[in-house]
Protein backbone atom coordinates (compact mmCIF):
# COMPACT_ATOMS: atom_id res chain seq x y z
CA UNK A 1 0.00 0.00 0.00
CA UNK A 2 2.83 2.38 0.89
CA UNK A 3 4.50 1.66 -2.43
CA UNK A 4 1.30 2.49 -4.30
CA UNK A 5 0.88 5.71 -2.31
CA UNK A 6 4.50 6.67 -2.94
CA UNK A 7 4.11 5.95 -6.65
CA UNK A 8 1.02 8.16 -7.00
CA UNK A 9 2.67 10.90 -4.94
CA UNK A 10 5.64 10.83 -7.31
CA UNK A 11 3.35 10.97 -10.35
CA UNK A 12 1.44 13.93 -8.83
CA UNK A 13 4.63 15.88 -8.11
CA UNK A 14 5.92 15.17 -11.62
CA UNK A 15 2.61 16.37 -13.11
CA UNK A 16 2.75 19.61 -11.12
CA UNK A 17 6.32 20.25 -12.23
CA UNK A 18 5.48 19.68 -15.90
CA UNK A 19 2.31 21.79 -15.75
CA UNK A 20 3.91 24.78 -14.04
CA UNK A 21 4.94 27.47 -16.57
CA UNK A 22 8.55 28.52 -16.61
CA UNK A 23 8.80 32.33 -16.50
CA UNK A 24 11.82 33.83 -18.17
CA UNK A 25 13.45 37.04 -17.12
CA UNK A 26 13.84 38.40 -20.64
CA UNK A 27 13.77 42.19 -20.74
CA UNK A 28 12.41 44.41 -23.48
CA UNK A 29 15.06 45.70 -25.84
CA UNK A 30 13.76 49.27 -25.74
CA UNK A 31 11.15 51.43 -24.07
CA UNK A 32 9.52 54.26 -26.05
CA UNK A 33 7.87 57.35 -24.61
CA UNK A 34 6.81 60.53 -26.34
CA UNK A 35 4.13 63.04 -27.30
CA UNK A 36 0.95 61.22 -28.21
CA UNK A 37 -2.60 62.32 -28.98
CA UNK A 38 -5.59 61.60 -26.73
CA UNK A 39 -6.23 58.49 -28.86
CA UNK A 40 -2.64 57.32 -28.22
CA UNK A 41 -1.57 58.05 -31.79
CA UNK A 42 1.68 59.74 -32.70
CA UNK A 43 0.07 61.99 -35.33
CA UNK A 44 -3.71 62.45 -35.22
CA UNK A 45 -4.34 65.70 -37.07
CA UNK A 46 -7.73 67.11 -38.05
CA UNK A 47 -8.69 69.93 -40.40
CA UNK A 48 -5.14 70.81 -41.35
CA UNK A 49 -4.61 73.24 -44.18
CA UNK A 50 -1.67 74.13 -46.46
CA UNK A 51 1.20 75.52 -44.43
CA UNK A 52 0.25 73.69 -41.22
CA UNK A 53 2.73 71.43 -39.45
CA UNK A 54 2.94 69.33 -36.28
CA UNK A 55 5.96 68.43 -34.11
CA UNK A 56 6.33 65.18 -32.19
CA UNK A 57 9.06 63.55 -30.11
CA UNK A 58 9.87 59.92 -29.33
CA UNK A 59 12.40 59.02 -26.66
CA UNK A 60 13.95 55.58 -27.20
CA UNK A 61 15.58 53.96 -24.16
CA UNK A 62 17.92 50.99 -24.52
CA UNK A 63 17.02 48.61 -21.67
CA UNK A 64 19.83 46.19 -22.35
CA UNK A 65 23.38 46.10 -21.03
CA UNK A 66 24.67 45.88 -24.57
CA UNK A 67 24.58 48.07 -27.68
CA UNK A 68 21.49 47.66 -29.85
CA UNK A 69 20.42 48.81 -33.32
CA UNK A 70 17.05 50.00 -34.53
CA UNK A 71 15.33 50.76 -37.84
CA UNK A 72 12.55 53.22 -38.70
CA UNK A 73 9.89 52.29 -41.24
CA UNK A 74 6.92 54.31 -42.55
CA UNK A 75 4.23 52.61 -44.64
CA UNK A 76 1.07 53.95 -46.28
CA UNK A 77 -1.96 52.16 -44.87
CA UNK A 78 -5.28 53.72 -45.93
CA UNK A 79 -7.02 56.80 -47.33
CA UNK A 80 -5.84 59.12 -50.10
CA UNK A 81 -2.53 58.01 -51.57
CA UNK A 82 -2.25 61.37 -53.37
CA UNK A 83 -2.48 63.24 -50.06
CA UNK A 84 0.02 60.87 -48.42
CA UNK A 85 2.52 61.31 -51.25
CA UNK A 86 2.56 65.11 -50.88
CA UNK A 87 3.06 65.34 -47.11
CA UNK A 88 6.59 66.18 -45.91
CA UNK A 89 8.23 64.62 -42.89
CA UNK A 90 11.46 65.52 -41.14
CA UNK A 91 13.11 63.10 -38.72
CA UNK A 92 16.05 64.18 -36.59
CA UNK A 93 18.04 62.32 -33.96
CA UNK A 94 19.99 64.01 -31.22
CA UNK A 95 22.83 65.08 -33.47
CA UNK A 96 21.77 64.68 -37.12
CA UNK A 97 18.97 64.96 -39.66
CA UNK A 98 17.92 61.46 -40.70
CA UNK A 99 15.30 62.34 -43.32
CA UNK A 100 13.61 65.39 -44.81
CA UNK A 101 11.44 64.83 -47.88
CA UNK A 102 7.99 63.73 -49.02
CA UNK A 103 6.54 60.62 -47.41
CA UNK A 104 6.40 58.99 -50.83
CA UNK A 105 10.22 59.14 -51.00
CA UNK A 106 10.77 57.61 -47.57
CA UNK A 107 12.91 54.48 -47.37
CA UNK A 108 13.71 52.51 -44.24
CA UNK A 109 16.30 54.15 -42.02
CA UNK A 110 18.47 51.22 -40.97
CA UNK A 111 20.92 50.32 -38.23
CA UNK A 112 20.74 53.35 -35.98
CA UNK A 113 22.92 52.58 -32.97
CA UNK A 114 22.06 53.08 -29.31
CA UNK A 115 24.61 52.37 -26.59
CA UNK A 116 23.84 50.22 -23.56
CA UNK A 117 21.34 51.80 -21.14
CA UNK A 118 21.32 55.05 -23.14
CA UNK A 119 18.43 57.22 -24.40
CA UNK A 120 17.92 59.00 -27.70
CA UNK A 121 15.22 61.46 -28.72
CA UNK A 122 13.79 61.43 -32.23
CA UNK A 123 12.16 64.68 -33.35
CA UNK A 124 9.56 64.46 -36.12
CA UNK A 125 7.80 67.24 -38.01
CA UNK A 126 4.93 66.52 -40.40
CA UNK A 127 4.14 69.35 -42.85
CA UNK A 128 1.24 70.05 -45.23
CA UNK A 129 3.12 72.00 -47.96
CA UNK A 130 1.76 75.56 -48.37
CA UNK A 131 1.71 75.39 -52.17
CA UNK A 132 -0.93 72.65 -52.32
CA UNK A 133 -4.41 73.72 -53.39
CA UNK A 134 -8.10 72.91 -53.44
CA UNK A 135 -7.71 69.39 -54.83
CA UNK A 136 -6.65 68.25 -51.35
CA UNK A 137 -9.72 69.56 -49.52
CA UNK A 138 -11.44 66.98 -47.35
CA UNK A 139 -8.93 64.19 -48.01
CA UNK A 140 -7.73 61.81 -45.30
CA UNK A 141 -4.73 59.53 -45.14
CA UNK A 142 -3.28 57.02 -42.70
CA UNK A 143 0.14 55.43 -42.29
CA UNK A 144 2.12 53.46 -39.73
CA UNK A 145 5.49 54.34 -38.25
CA UNK A 146 7.35 51.26 -37.01
CA UNK A 147 10.51 51.15 -34.93
CA UNK A 148 12.26 47.78 -35.06
CA UNK A 149 14.94 47.21 -32.42
CA UNK A 150 17.36 44.30 -32.44
CA UNK A 151 20.57 42.96 -31.00
CA UNK A 152 22.42 39.67 -31.54
CA UNK A 153 19.73 37.65 -29.78
CA UNK A 154 16.34 39.35 -30.04
CA UNK A 155 14.15 41.58 -32.19
CA UNK A 156 11.01 43.54 -31.37
CA UNK A 157 8.89 46.18 -33.07
CA UNK A 158 6.73 49.10 -31.91
CA UNK A 159 4.12 50.61 -34.24
CA UNK A 160 2.58 54.08 -34.14
CA UNK A 161 -0.21 55.61 -36.22
CA UNK A 162 0.01 58.65 -38.47
CA UNK A 163 -3.50 59.89 -39.28
CA UNK A 164 -4.51 63.21 -40.79
CA UNK A 165 -7.31 64.89 -42.73
CA UNK A 166 -7.31 68.18 -44.60
CA UNK A 167 -9.76 70.99 -44.06
CA UNK A 168 -13.11 70.55 -45.81
CA UNK A 169 -14.87 73.27 -47.80
CA UNK A 170 -17.66 74.92 -45.79
CA UNK A 171 -19.12 78.35 -45.11
CA UNK A 172 -16.51 79.20 -42.50
CA UNK A 173 -13.27 77.94 -43.99
CA UNK A 174 -11.88 77.21 -47.41
CA UNK A 175 -8.57 76.95 -49.19
CA UNK A 176 -7.99 79.95 -51.47
CA UNK A 177 -7.51 79.41 -55.18
CA UNK A 178 -4.27 81.35 -55.54
CA UNK A 179 -4.38 81.70 -59.34
CA UNK A 180 -7.95 83.05 -59.31
CA UNK A 181 -7.10 85.50 -56.52
CA UNK A 182 -4.12 86.92 -58.42
CA UNK A 183 -6.15 87.25 -61.64
CA UNK A 184 -8.95 89.10 -59.84
CA UNK A 185 -6.43 91.37 -58.14
CA UNK A 186 -4.87 92.30 -61.50
CA UNK A 187 -8.26 93.00 -63.09
CA UNK A 188 -9.25 95.31 -60.22
CA UNK A 189 -5.90 97.10 -60.48
CA UNK A 190 -6.29 97.67 -64.22
CA UNK A 191 -9.85 98.98 -63.78
CA UNK A 192 -8.72 101.43 -61.08
CA UNK A 193 -5.80 102.57 -63.22
CA UNK A 194 -8.05 103.23 -66.23
CA UNK A 195 -10.60 105.06 -64.08
CA UNK A 196 -7.88 107.24 -62.57
CA UNK A 197 -6.45 108.02 -66.02
CA UNK A 198 -9.87 109.02 -67.39
CA UNK A 199 -10.58 111.29 -64.41
CA UNK A 200 -7.13 112.89 -64.79
CA UNK A 201 -7.71 113.57 -68.50
CA UNK A 202 -11.15 115.08 -67.82
CA UNK A 203 -9.76 117.42 -65.13
CA UNK A 204 -6.84 118.41 -67.36
CA UNK A 205 -9.20 119.13 -70.29
CA UNK A 206 -11.40 121.38 -68.12
CA UNK A 207 -8.37 123.38 -66.99
CA UNK A 208 -7.26 123.95 -70.59
CA UNK A 209 -10.76 125.14 -71.49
Amino acid sequence: MKRILTFFTFIWILFLFMASPVHGSQQNIIDISGTFSETNQLFDLENIKPGDWADRELTISNKRDNEINYDIEIEYEDGSRMFYDELFIEIKSTDEQLFYDKLTNFTTIKDLTLAANEDETLKMQLTFPPELGNEFQGLTTKATITIISHDDNDEESSTFTLSTDSQSMNNDSFLPDTATFIFNFLVIGIVLLLAGSIIYLIIKKKKLA
